[in-house]
């Protein structure tokens, strides 16, 4: 057997000491990507208890929890266009996968809207692309708006009275709300509200004239004969919505899908987000997340970490034009 010596020449000692240092270091890190996740993990979203954010998420966190053996916690932290959640775990959290957050559409708007001191693509690790949302325009059942046109023609002979509520201030509807205004020469009058189930609230209390939200958020009162969907923004009429046009087919240039999916702090450790990815992969892929998707009128959409990125990086810039035409662009 050969006996490996270390000869007394001048700093052996020290490179060997480096070594050792050197060794000992690696061995922990490794040691902790392999044995990640070894606690709960918490799960930031930037949108209210109730609404279909919250609730997609909140099944997602339990199905992928099972993947990895730990519990994933829901933490609802609305504001700020839904950025406020992911935007302070970017900045106040560790990259150690065991804090996450939801994104949305909003992460990469946001910015174009308001003077942030954060940025969506150099200050997130993107995990991966797990779905994607329907938005609708929805009135009373006992308005006296039968469609879309006659209420947007309303709108334009009476400036500033199409009261349109939707989950909040830079939002997803909130952008598609000010665009259509735009696209269809109305004044809208927007009323952000801290929720879906705010805004819903309000239209059926008669608050507001209509608003712009997720087709899950008012699927349950539309079939429930409470209100009435006057308008899609999907590229095509949605089949659960017979007669129901889309904002195109009335002119307007604008079919919006909007994905979702999961982001870190920057600097995720590689092995930590492919367990985190693929415990997501199987999730979405869970029957009972399909059967969810479809009660919420959501649509399927997934990109492994890489594709997301790239993706972010490309939506960021076509955002900025809708931003524009929505005339919510800031100013330098």
């Amino acid at each position: 057997m050969t006996t490996l010596k270390i000869r007394n020449f001048p700093g052996a000692k020290a490179a060997m000491a480096g070594l050792c240092w050197l060794l000992a270091a690696l061995v922990p890190a490794t040691a902790a990507a392999q044995a990640y996740p070894n606690r709960p993990i918490r799960m930031v979203v930037g949108f209210g208890a109730g609404g279909p954010t919250d609730i997609t998420f909140r099944k997602l966190a339990e199905l992928a929890g099972r993947q990895l053996g730990q519990p994933i916690i829901v933490e609802n932290k609305p504001g700020a266009g839904a950025t406020l959640g992911p935007s302070t775990m970017a900045k106040q959290e560790k990259p150690d996968g065991y804090t996450i957050a939801a994104a949305t559409a909003g992460l990469l708007r946001y910015p174009h809207i308001q003077k942030v001191d954060w940025d969506p693509l150099r200050d997130f690790t993107w995990i991966a692309g797990l779905g994607g949302y329907s938005f609708v325009m929805t009135v009373r059942a006992d308005s006296p708006f039968q469609q879309a046109s006659e209420l947007l023609a309303w709108g334009r002979a009476n400036p500033g009275k199409l009261s349109v509520g939707t989950a909040g201030a830079g939002t997803t509807m909130h952008l598609l709300t000010e665009a259509l205004g735009s696209m269809a020469k109305v004044d809208v009058n927007h009323i952000g509200y801290k929720s879906s189930n705010e805004a819903t609230t309000a239209l059926i209390g008669g608050h507001v004239v209509a608003t712009v939200d997720a087709a899950g958020s008012v699927a349950p009162h539309a079939s429930g004969g409470r209100l009435r969907v006057l308008l899609t923004f999907d590229e095509k009429p949605a089949q659960w919505l017979p007669g129901v046009p889309t904002a195109r087919m009335l002119g307007h240039d604008l079919a919006y899908p909007a994905p979702y999916g999961l982001v870190g702090p920057k600097g995720m450790a590689p092995e930590v987000v492919k367990k985190l990815q693929d415990a997501f992969k199987a999730a979405i892929d869970d029957p009972e997340y399909k059967k969810l998707l479809d009660n919420l009128r959501q649509t399927e959409w997934y990109r492994s970490s890489t594709e997301y990125e790239k993706w972010a990086k490309e939506f960021y810039v076509s955002e900025r034009s809708l931003v524009e035409r929505a005339k919510l662009l800031r100013q330098p």
